[in-house]
């Protein structure tokens, strides 16, 4: 059953929905009456998703997520030496402190991680995790605001680019050809 984790983790949460990108701006259209800490998960869930994503693409680590032996905070974990700028990065463009969107940010990855073990087959391989966020990489971009500027404390300029996040008859016909041709390309997919 193919899931949208973006949504199933809103829900789970009881986040407001989040609003995809206008593929024009690359921007979301904030609603004037949202609160700063309802306005935190449109940053906050895609870019943990885009860390498990990254963290995710060697074997050892799908391992470690899926076996659950992670006896440090799992922000930690996933962005490294990074964690801090990640967090301000989020604080700054949702406007809340740091620790508020630290621990927001905590209760999301242990909730993906969560969706994502019991989504995956009884039996998970070593690669299950990483190939599950790959078929997820859209979902996660066009929720994505390219304000957030991201790619660059992850040293990866690929998930700020705008043809990922493009949306429409055609773009989308080009999505499913992706998923229906999933492992052709799959080397590329190391830096989306």
């Amino acid at each position: 059953m193919a899931i949208n984790l973006v949504e199933t983790i809103q829900k789970k949460l009881g986040f407001p929905e989040l609003q995809k990108i206008d593929p024009n701006t690359q921007e979301v259209k904030k609603s004037k009456n949202i609160s700063v800490q309802n306005y935190l998960p449109q940053a906050a869930i895609p870019v943990v998703l885009l860390g498990l994503y990254k963290y995710s693409r060697t074997e050892e680590a799908n391992t470690e997520l899926l076996k659950g032996e992670l006896h440090q905070k799992l922000l930690k974990t996933i962005f490294g030496k990074t964690t801090q700028s990640v967090i301000d990065k989020v604080a700054s463009y949702t406007g809340n402190t740091s620790k508020y969107t630290a621990d927001r940010m905590e209760i999301i990855a242990w909730e993906a991680l969560h969706i994502i073990r019991n989504s995956l087959s009884t039996q998970p391989a070593g690669t299950d995790v990483k190939t599950f966020l790959a078929d997820q990489r859209h979902n996660i971009l066009v929720h994505l605001p390219a304000s957030l500027q991201i790619g660059e404390v992850l040293h990866d300029n690929t998930i700020d680019d705008r043809t990922h996040k493009m949306e429409g008859p055609i773009s989308n016909h080009m999505h499913w050809l992706e998923k229906f041709f999933p492992s052709t390309d799959r080397k590329k997919e190391e830096n989306w």
